[in-house]
């Protein structure tokens, strides 16, 4: 069973960096939202609020990737806790995760 916990420790650890990384990308798309949002009240003029306006867009595209890699991670986290794999599927996913 080595092999096995091997496995489910890495897709544990990917499935945590992949969830922290998504996090971490809408943090930084939220604060550069809240630049160009500043940018559109304090600026007159088309382009700060053209800016402003393709910002805000962006963010609900920028909410479905990272809801998308936070569902990934959970998948990842839930199989690597319930799944029941037998040798060889250890053994092919070791090679596969590169461990």
């Amino acid at each position: 069973m080595p092999k096995i916990l091997a496995v489910t420790t890495e897709m544990e650890r990917r499935a945590s960096d992949i969830s922290s990384n998504a996090d971490e990308i809408l943090k930084i798309q939220n604060g550069v939202t809240n630049i160009f949002q500043n940018m559109g009240r304090d600026f007159s003029g088309r382009i700060p609020s053209l800016m402003t306006e393709k910002m805000i867009a962006m963010e609900d595209t920028y909410q479905a990737i990272n809801a998308t890699l936070n569902g990934y991670s959970e998948f990842l986290s839930n199989a690597a806790k319930t799944y029941e794999w037998n040798d060889s599927e250890g053994a092919r996913w070791m090679r596969s995760l590169g461990i």
